[in-house]
């Protein structure tokens, strides 16, 4: 697993290290196609956005086995956006990005989770925009599609299959990664509004505050 940001603009967009170019140039496409239709404030982010993305990640890894041992949240001055704020979560041991022909679907379809349990944050709080975390999006689809290519019908066509898939990524991906959220609640809005007080949690305090996560039926 990776550490996670919200390089939530065109020009900063955070891609896990080792990701194919093509997934990279998506990533570019998405931003470019997004600012064209909606503008600069389809990327601006709240204070309050980013902390509930951040807690959305922290969250959504608990319940799927990550440990974080540190979450804090900045803001810094991006022309023309104005004041961007962002926040990173750091896991105790990076492990890199453990996708491919080897892992198990699950493991994929959890570390899917993880990656758009930011989004997911935003949006059970009705923060998200248009811009919202299209780097995590882009990443967090593609692994669902690798998923799906080990699950599929090799008869299927090419336009069966990306239905397949998209099919699986809504149903076990982003709907699993709101379930959770919404399901522990409590802890969520525990995390959001200490992250409101102090700007950061990190060691034992974190720890506890993510040992009341419980699992879901997915």
């Amino acid at each position: 697993m990776f550490t996670v940001s919200t390089g939530n603009l065109p020009n900063k967009l955070q891609v896990p290290k080792g990701f194919p170019p093509e997934t990279i140039a998506a990533i570019e496409h998405a931003a470019r196609d997004t600012f064209v239709r909606h503008g600069v404030s389809a990327f601006q982010m709240s204070r309050e956005a980013a902390i509930s993305h951040e807690a959305g990640h922290a969250v959504v890894g608990a319940h799927e086995g990550v440990n974080f041992q540190s979450i804090r949240i900045f803001s810094r001055s991006m022309p023309p956006f104005g004041t961007v704020w962002g926040g990173w979560c750091a896991e105790d041991n990076d492990r890199g990005h453990p996708i491919g022909p080897d892992i198990s679907v699950e493991s994929e379809l959890s570390i899917a989770r993880v990656t758009i349990a930011g989004l997911a944050g935003e949006a059970v709080c009705r923060l998200d925009k248009p811009g919202s975390s299209l780097d995590e999006l882009e990443v967090s689809r593609r692994i669902g599609f690798n998923a799906a290519f080990k699950l599929a019908d090799p008869a299927l066509s090419d336009a069966e299959y990306f239905a397949y898939a998209q099919e699986l990524w809504h149903e076990r991906v982003w709907r699993v990664a709101v379930a959770i959220l919404c399901e522990n609640w409590e802890p969520f809005m525990r995390l959001v509004e200490h992250l409101q007080r102090h700007g950061k949690i990190k060691g034992s305090k974190l720890r506890t505050m993510l040992a009341q996560v419980r699992r879901i039926t997915s």
